[in-house]
């Protein structure tokens, strides 16, 4: 989606995308180049297939599909400080309680 232009805006769900590339809006699909788009796509294809490429002959194979499940390790994903307000809900982020105060 990146390739193609997404700006991650999140709002493919209400049909609103502002560069076109999830809606069904002929006034935001005006913004798509199909020429252009298409060669970034082509040219994400071919460098993430010469990546996997790359990570299988790493492993000591020649082919992506000769790589089996033994030889991944997934590694999780940090878990967040519970001082993150990203973590805390709206209700004690001090500027949401500033912004609360300001509109009684």
């Amino acid at each position: 989606m990146l390739a193609i232009g997404c700006i991650q805006a999140q709002k493919c769900h209400a049909n609103h995308c502002s560069t076109g590339v999830a809606t069904q809006d002929k006034w935001l699909m005006r913004g798509l180049d199909p020429e252009d788009k298409s060669a970034r796509v082509t040219n994400y294809i071919l460098t993430l297939r010469k990546e996997i490429l790359h990570l299988s002959h790493a492993c000591g194979l020649p082919h992506p599909a000769l790589v089996s499940s033994s030889q991944i390790e997934t590694i999780p994903a940090p878990k967040r400080s519970s001082r993150s307000l990203a973590t805390k809900p709206i209700g004690h982020c001090p500027r949401a309680r500033i912004a609360q105060r300001s509109r009684r």
